[in-house]
């Protein structure tokens, strides 16, 4: 019997002759002279399948060989019989509109492989019949203008004509104008405006926006429409600008979607992908993007991109339900946005190329937790990224030292020499954490003041972390343990305004009125971000719920065999998996990281009672994600907690978190801290720090309130705000804000100090007095949060 592929071959061979003799009337004119839509269409298709390369280059090689491994797979999987109800056997559930894309998606990559130069698909007559005939089946059976949108309308309007679009490019020249026509008709139908959802009165923003304009765009070099390019581009403008609520880019750096999510990690990074592709498209067109607000992009990656990935890692407090999934954890998503800002480059102004690639050869150097950083990227993007590594002209980036505070997202980064800070908080504005299509089912906590300390263990937060730390122990939460179902509270939001803080871009200060999920739990807490080391208090905690409330100071992901040393004042704990121990009187800890560079210190100023853990916890990535893999999967280990008791009323605590410092060096720290618990009340939480010469408060009562240091009275606010004061020997520094967001009027500020004359002053600051005493007003009316700074001379 003839095999299935020779079959193939042979019936391939014959309905490509067919097609040829009999539509030659009707085939696109591709023999004509090329134009300009010709040109788009071969730039865009070099943005998919790689322009000029060398397949013998060993990482495109490997690129080549992964894409016609996949085609092959599902060529050979692929029903392509005359009654067929499907292409794939695992892909038959028309009623969830997902099967569409993902069908669509598959075709787009064999169709790569047929196109890519160097794959043994490359021109294979037979794949190419087999795909036609498979687009033609799904133009006549699953997706049509006669068709109704149902279930997920991303899948109908994102989804399903990105994937086709792209396809029809890659194998346009064997399309004939009905074929192309019918394509294009469906693409009208559920995309004839980028900026409107279809049959909604929904009006796209962010990424969703941007994905609609690229398919306008795609469709209009398709059919050579000039009016259709323009309207994908015109719709870019509106993405350009910065927001002051709801789904977009904020001034200072936020990004929001899905109303109150942080997300520059994931819809962030969709839009920057998208935006580097149809920028560089476009450039030295008739259709170039004009908007002098185009130039915000670039803004973007300053504050909204490079801040957030350490070390070619997206922190996960900006991926939202992304961080559930397991192809995409943070390394794989940090690259891709690496990819993204290097194809944006391309087409940007020079002094921003250069900065652009300098950032991007540092994280290529930076990250070495791929065992080939390439494997896996598109051809263009390796090509890209290679000739930025290459140019010895380019220089790698010195990593940032900046502290920035994102009032609009309820995030903050501390960035230091050998480590990163995240927080993570939620408010009246900003949600909780987001679950959906049965993603990030277990995020219940971490929005509620989680903290992430990242350094040379690079992979902390992949390798499995999310599919087998525990969801009610994360670092940084105080936490009633009541068990949550899954996806409870998705994008609930708290009762409290009094979320966010001030920065003086070296430095923060960052606090959270907070609530618990689905319990009376409440309190307050705040974190100073000063130079290298992070303060966190916490106060007024209560509860009446008859369970043991804890703050989690630390829940550590472990070397393989769970070994690292724990030394409590002195004393090495044991590291047998299963230890626990309640340590009354703790002044230090200190826990032995898992590579060079990752140890971390902990100081608690007055001493603490500490409960530690070692365990090894099993977990499956389908337990927070419906789709995830079931296969069981073991990481180790190691937490430290302040307990609260049962029920406590007017709980607080204390800690100090000291990155990269040894044992010894905890030790002496503790020994002779630099740092003094000003206050830590329900009317502020207050800290000084010596080696910066800093006080920072949250004032949390809109009523006059005195911190004193030393004993005598410093700074007083008559209302909510974050203050941070910073003094030199020829100068006094002031940054204040309104965390609530609410205030109409004035924060009325009075510092115990003298100063000489008045250096510079934010538009709205009003500085009365500089002698007894310094007194000021800061007008936070429609501020948002905004940082206002002072500066005075002594």
């Amino acid at each position: 019997m003839m095999n299935l592929r020779v079959r193939r071959t042979l019936t391939g061979c014959l309905l490509v002759i067919m097609m040829v003799t009999s539509a030659l009337s009707l085939q696109v004119p591709s023999a004509q002279a090329a134009d300009e839509y010709d040109a788009l269409r071969t730039k865009w298709k070099e943005l998919l399948i790689g322009g000029a390369y060398s397949a013998s280059d060993p990482d495109i090689a490997a690129q080549i060989s992964a894409i016609t491994s996949t085609a092959n797979s599902y060529w050979s999987s692929m029903d392509s019989s005359a009654g067929r109800t499907y292409l794939w056997s695992d892909l038959n559930a028309w009623s969830a509109s997902a099967t569409m894309t993902s069908t669509y998606s598959r075709l787009y990559s064999m169709s790569v492989a047929y196109a890519t130069t160097g794959s043994s698909l490359y021109g294979n007559a037979s794949l190419l019949a087999d795909l036609l005939g498979a687009i033609d089946w799904m133009a006549a059976n699953k997706y049509n203008a006669s068709k109704t949108q149902s279930d997920n309308w991303w899948d109908w309007q994102i989804g399903t004509p990105q994937a086709l679009s792209n396809l029809l490019v890659l194998l346009y020249d064997s399309l004939n104008a009905s074929q192309l026509t019918s394509y294009v008709n469906v693409i009208d139908k559920f995309v004839a405006d980028p900026t409107k959802r279809y049959n909604s009165t929904v009006t796209e923003t962010g990424a969703n926006r941007t994905d609609k304009a690229q398919v306008v765009i795609v469709r209009g070099m398709l059919e050579k429409s000039g009016t259709k390019i323009a309207q994908g581009r015109d719709a870019l403008s509106q993405v350009f600008l910065y927001v002051t609520s709801g789904d977009g880019f904020y001034a200072g750096g936020s990004f929001i979607q899905h109303t109150n999510i942080a997300y520059n990690g994931s819809y962030g990074r969709v839009l920057i992908a998208g935006l580097s592709k149809q920028l560089y498209l476009l450039d030295a067109s008739s259709w170039e993007v004009t908007d002098a607000n185009a130039a915000n992009v670039y803004n973007w990656v300053n504050d909204s991109f490079r801040p957030l990935i350490y070390k070619g890692a997206m922190m996960d407090m900006v991926r939202g339900r992304a961080i559930a999934r397991e192809a995409q954890q943070d390394h794989a998503m940090g690259r891709d946005v690496i990819a993204s800002l290097a194809r944006l480059a391309l087409a940007a102004p020079a002094t921003d190329q250069s900065s652009i690639q300098s950032m991007v050869k540092a994280w290529v150097q930076q990250d070495t937790s791929f065992a080939s950083y390439y494997s896996g990227l598109p051809i263009a993007d390796i090509v890209n990224m290679k000739a930025i590594m290459a140019n010895s002209a380019i220089a790698p980036a010195s990593a940032p030292t900046r502290n920035l505070v994102y009032n609009s997202m309820a995030r903050a980064v501390h960035l230091q020499p050998g480590f990163g800070f995240g927080l993570s908080l939620f408010s009246s504005r900003i949600g909780r954490y987001e679950a959906g299509n049965g993603e990030n089912q277990r995020g219940w906590h971490t929005g509620e003041g989680m903290t992430y300390l990242y350094n040379n263990d690079l992979t902390q937060y992949s390798d499995g972390y999310w599919a087998t730390v525990n969801p009610y122990r994360l670092a940084g939460i105080t936490v009633d343990p009541l068990a949550l179902t899954d996806a409870q509270g998705s994008a609930s939001v708290s009762t409290y305004n009094f979320v966010g803080g001030v920065s003086n871009e070296t430095n923060g200060v960052a606090g959270m009125r907070f609530t618990g999920l689905g319990v009376d739990l409440n309190g307050r807490k705040s974190w100073f971000m000063l130079g290298d080391k992070i303060v966190a208090l916490g106060s007024s905690i209560a509860s009446t719920s008859g369970r043991a409330i804890e703050t989690i100071v630390e829940n550590r992901k472990l070397n393989a065999s769970g070994s690292n040393t724990l030394t409590v004042g002195g004393t090495a704990k044991s590291s047998s998996i299963g230890w626990s121990e309640t340590m009354i009187g703790v002044s230090w800890a200190h826990l032995q990281g898992s590579v060079s560079g990752s140890d971390i210190g902990y100081y608690f100023p007055g001493t603490s009672t500490v409960a530690g853990l070692r365990e090894s916890r099993g977990g499956s990535w389908s337990q927070v994600n419906t789709s995830g893999s079931t296969s069981s999967i073991t990481r180790s280990y190691l937490s430290l907690a302040i307990p609260h008791g049962t029920s406590p009323t007017n709980a607080t605590y204390a800690y100090v978190l000291l990155p990269n410092r040894t044992a010894s060096q905890t030790a002496a720290y503790a020994a002779n801290s630099d740092i003094a618990v000003l206050e830590n009340s329900d009317t502020a939480q207050a800290v000084s720090d010596a080696a910066t010469g800093t006080v920072g408060v949250n004032f949390w009562l809109n009523a006059s309130k005195t911190i004193s240091v030393g004993g005598a009275a410093y700074l007083i606010s008559d209302k909510q705000a974050s203050v941070l004061v910073t003094e030199t020997s020829s100068q006094i520094k002031i940054v204040v804000s309104d965390p609530t967001q609410t205030n109409a009027g004035s924060i009325n500020l009075e510092l115990k100090k003298i100063a000489a004359s008045l250096a510079s002053a934010s538009s709205g600051i009003t500085v009365s007095q500089l002698s007894p005493s310094i007194k000021l007003a800061v007008n936070v009316n429609g501020a948002k949060g905004k940082t206002f700074k002072v500066v005075l001379n002594k």
